[in-house]
């Protein structure tokens, strides 16, 4: 055997006794994995982990994607070892470890849906190179996470991929380290590139089933409804997250022709679903406490903090008066 396929080898049981010892798998889904290292590696009984009950409780974001990077890796191994004949086991037991693997990475991807849908809450920021006063990107986002802000969305209609990626990377990085969501709008291909949290698409975009083929398992996507019927379609359609809109009249990022729903739109939509409503469109100091409470779980906004003078200010007096309808 030479050194790659040992390599793969060592590195697809390595992931795979990893994802067996963890409780955040169900029983089912370990024992599938302790029999795929039995069947492939010849794992002996004392080599074989304690398959336990599972948890069932939410897992702790950083430990879902620990296990979805373990298990990526673990899916490139044995992809890899599928393209050799010269190996120690047979195709049919690779292709059963490949069903055992992706019935794990469904479960997790579940998981870690459902951990970063839950944190959908809060004010919401959309950058935008066309929307910051001139002033960098990156340099209105730190602001507004530093004031509180709890989403960041990059939306950029006319840079090219190259450039947006490398800008989209950046974001995604100051938002971990500020425990807040990254959203990329519109570009699947450059949500996945960039491990966006979520994948933000409108009506007449890539459609969300094809954006899921893009997507990785564990990424979210939300999009934008502008009627009831849009929102009964995106239902259908399984989103993670329900955007509503234009709740005022806004002539931000040219939405001026947009009828204003009004926060009546908010309690119609909360009282159909259970996703995480962010509410989008005119929304200020002035009214924001009425879409919060109208059912608002997250608060979309854009030229109350990027054309602000002090963003990270603008951002706190939001992030304040949001607490105070949601309190």
């Amino acid at each position: 055997m030479n050194e790659f396929i040992r390599a793969q080898l060592s590195a697809l049981s390595e992931g795979a006794r990893v994802l067996e010892a963890h409780p955040a798998l169900d029983a089912v889904t370990k024992s599938g994995l302790q029999s795929m290292r039995g069947s492939v590696f010849d794992v002996s009984s004392k080599d074989s982990v304690e398959v336990g009950p599972g948890i069932t409780g939410e897992l702790p974001l950083s430990d879902a994607l620990g296990l979805v990077s373990t298990l990526r890796s673990a899916v490139d191994a044995l992809t890899l070892l599928s393209r050799h004949v010269d190996l120690p086991v047979n195709q049919s037991e690779l292709a059963g470890a490949m069903d055992t693997l992706e019935d794990a990475k469904e479960l997790l991807a579940t998981k870690v849906r459902s951990t970063l849908a839950k944190r959908l809450k809060g004010i919401y920021v959309i950058v935008d190179p066309e929307a910051t006063r001139g002033r960098p990107v990156v340099e209105v986002t730190v602001q507004s996470l530093e004031g509180g802000a709890k989403v960041v969305q990059l939306r950029d209609k006319n840079s090219d991929k190259g450039p947006t990626l490398e800008l989209a990377r950046e974001i995604k990085s100051i938002c971990q380290e500020h425990d807040a969501l990254f959203v990329m709008n519109d570009h699947a291909d450059l949500a996945r590139a960039s491990d966006a949290d979520v994948l933000h698409v409108g009506q007449t975009d890539l459609p969300v089933a094809e954006a899921r083929q893009i997507l990785r398992p564990h990424q979210l996507i939300g999009n934008s409804n502008g009627s009831m019927e849009e929102v009964q379609r995106s239902q259908v359609d399984s989103v993670d997250y329900i955007a509503v809109g234009a709740i005022y009249p806004t002539t931000t990022m040219g939405k001026s022709g947009r009828r204003a729903l009004g926060p009546a739109m908010i309690e119609r939509v909360r009282s159909t679903e259970s996703h995480p409503i962010v509410a989008i469109g005119g929304i200020n100091r002035s009214n924001i406490v009425d879409v919060v409470k109208a059912g608002a779980d997250s608060v979309c906004v854009v030229s109350a903090i990027t054309f602000a003078d002090d963003p990270k200010a603008a951002t706190e007096e939001l992030v304040e008066l949001y607490e105070s309808g949601a309190g």
